[in-house]
């Protein structure tokens, strides 16, 4: 399991937060009474708000099911404002969740995971924000890191992760991830579930997981000079625009896109999809299509 205190400075290692429980009043499970029939509704209930952090919870109500109103979407938000945050999160007993939020500790209640609309948004905006996740956290998570460069490392269940702006560090863990960098030179890792990383615009390297040889992992350079590296299983490597170099693992295919890319560690029955400007070590019995650029819509 990932220590909570991993990524965090030494001054915080040695705080001990005080626990707080998070009560709202009145419960946000109280169906509505001025929804009309076959109406849909999102409703936000504020939990809690201290400083720049709040911890709120967003219930979609829908009318058109026969009977009472019925909650279709359940959200936890926690968001915190510009400032450079640490947030580490944890399971805890009784269907809840632990926070530490610099320093500071809150208990939230949360449903057990049933579906992608029983999730976990957290929102970090500015600043250059560290977001733990642990391993026991098997909740379905969304983390936008905002401007700034961040440190988001995702749990056991599927995981959203979004650097957004800035030189972002993401990393999937052992659930079904999606890594988006955004702006800036990103690092991008997947963990032992299936992953998807998209570098986006900047200089980004993107590096898949190791674990199962049934897995899969779907890398996309975006624009600027990539860097992909496979791993465990079969494996999508699609450089885009820049010179890219595209290093396969297993069983890999090769989708160079624009620029002068590199591809290294092809194999026997490997797939390259490739153009004549492209560079690489050998076929080594590997399938080569040439690939010309399109000049439709120009």
């Amino acid at each position: 399991m990932l220590s909570p205190y991993a990524h965090a400075p030494a001054t915080a290692r040695h705080l001990v937060p005080s626990v707080e429980p998070v009560k709202p009043k009145p419960s946000p499970y109280d169906p509505p009474a001025d929804l009309s029939p076959g109406a849909r509704d999102v409703r936000t209930h504020i939990l809690l708000q201290k400083g720049d952090v709040t911890f709120s919870r967003e219930i979609t109500w829908s009318t058109a099911y026969p009977g009472k109103p019925k909650i279709v979407a359940n959200q936890l938000k926690v968001e915190t404002g510009n400032d450079d945050d640490i947030i580490r999160v944890r399971s805890w007993p009784g269907d809840k969740l632990q926070f530490i939020v610099n320093g500071q500790s809150y208990v939230v209640d949360i449903p057990p995971q049933q579906s992608l609309n029983n999730n976990l948004l957290i929102k970090t905006n500015g600043g250059n924000d560290t977001v733990i996740v642990e391993d026991d956290v098997k909740h379905y998570v969304l983390i936008e890191g905002g401007d700034g460069d961040d440190r988001l490392q995702a749990g056991a269940g599927p995981t959203g992760l979004l650097g957004q702006d800035g030189n972002d560090t993401l990393r999937l863990g052992s659930g079904f991830g999606v890594a988006q960098g955004g702006d800036g030179n990103d690092r991008l890792y997947g963990g032992s579930g299936p992953t998807i990383l998209f570098g986006e615009a900047g200089d980004d390297h993107l590096q898949a997981g190791f674990s199962s040889a049934h897995k899969w992992n779907l890398l996309n350079g975006g624009p600027g000079d990539d860097t992909l590296l496979g791993g465990s299983g079969d494996n999508y490597l699609h450089g885009e625009g820049g010179d890219d170099e595209l290093v396969g693992h297993d069983r890999t295919s090769f989708f160079t896109g624009e620029g002068n890319d590199r591809i290294r560690n092809n194999r026997s029955k490997d797939r390259i999809f490739a153009g004549a400007n492209d560079h690489f070590d050998t076929t080594q019995g590997s399938a080569f299509t040439e690939v010309k650029p399109s000049t439709t819509g120009q």
